[in-house]
């Protein structure tokens, strides 16, 4: 074997941020399930869950994190040499990550770091509108600084950039489907994923010893549906076997949506107006199918999967 050649350690054990959401849980049984002897810590900033995790995760431990709480990082981190690394729509990424790569750094056991972010791939920044730099903590602006502050810190980061949109995404549409039959949300073009795949996809990766991994930004998508809301629904009408008719009216989705979303509804709906201005850049891709070594769960799937929860 050539001398030139390295490899990456694989972790022994691995700390995972956002534990209880809908990609850390099923990396934490992808990781128990396929390398049961490696050391899982599972990480929530609501300690009301962790006795959740503990229950649903028995064989791993949980612990509180808060990414700004520099002491609880400094403790969850300590001793790991895997650390998936999620955050929330709406966080303060300079002192979020400021803190992680401080503690990271004071701990020096990290061997792989999986950072999660969401951003349209090749979008310049330079065309993020006013009224998105000045809603707040959102994506476009926010996921950027995340990254640069991983950039500089030199620390052995795989970036998971989410070109698509989380199918389960679909459950906050259910109250219209369910009342009208009517799929209300922006008819913007977006790819899809099953945020299952991602957890595997993440899961593959800390389990490589491929070091090339290391510093790469992959963008994930199914590789399969890019799609409108509105074809969405047509989708639907032929998964479902009734009629699903489509509402992709500002009206529509400030009538349906300001309950959930609350002052921030108007704020959601221009972020989705600047990925509609930008949505060329997106494309499907097979990263996630050749990391799966299948293919990834397409809409049509999930839809059937999941029609009971979005109907009944």
């Amino acid at each position: 074997m050539s001398g030139n050649i390295k490899s990456k350690p694989i972790p022994r054990s691995i700390l995972i941020f956002g534990a209880t959401g809908h990609i850390g849980g099923p990396l934490a049984r992808f990781l128990h399930r396929e390398v049961p002897q490696i050391q899982l810590r599972l990480a929530s900033s609501k300690p009301e869950r962790l006795d959740d995790l503990r229950r649903d995760f028995p064989h791993a431990e949980a612990v509180y994190a808060d990414y700004f709480d520099l002491s609880s990082l400094e403790s969850a981190v300590q001793g790991m040499e895997g650390v998936f690394v999620i955050t929330t729509n709406g966080t303060d990424e300079r002192p979020a990550m400021t803190n992680l790569v401080d503690a990271l750094k004071k701990a020096d056991t990290s061997t792989h770091v999986l950072r999660v972010l969401g951003l349209q791939p090749e979008a310049s920044r330079r065309r993020i509108p006013q009224s998105i730099r000045d809603a707040g903590f959102l994506l476009p602006t926010q996921h950027p600084i995340a990254k640069q502050i991983l950039d500089d810190s030199d620390l052995p980061v795989t970036y998971l950039n989410i070109g698509a949109t989380f199918m389960d995404n679909l459950f906050r549409m259910k109250e219209g489907l369910r009342r009208e039959r009517k799929l209300i949300w922006h008819d913007r073009l977006i790819p899809f994923i099953d945020p299952r795949d991602i957890a595997e996809v993440a899961g593959r990766l800390f389990l490589s010893d491929n070091h090339r991994h290391i510093g790469q930004f992959h963008t994930l998508n199914n590789g399969h549906d890019l799609m409108r809301h509105s074809e969405a629904a047509q989708l639907m009408t032929e998964v479902f076997g009734e009629k699903i008719t489509h509402d992709g009216s500002k009206e529509g989705f400030l009538n349906e949506y300001s309950r959930l979303f609350g002052p921030f509804a108007t704020g959601v709906w221009e972020f989705f107006e600047y990925e509609r201005e930008n949505e060329v850049v997106w494309a499907r891709n097979d990263f996630v199918e050749r990391t799966l070594g299948r293919k990834p769960l397409t809409l049509r799937e999930w839809l059937q999967e999941h029609a009971q929860l979005l109907l009944a």
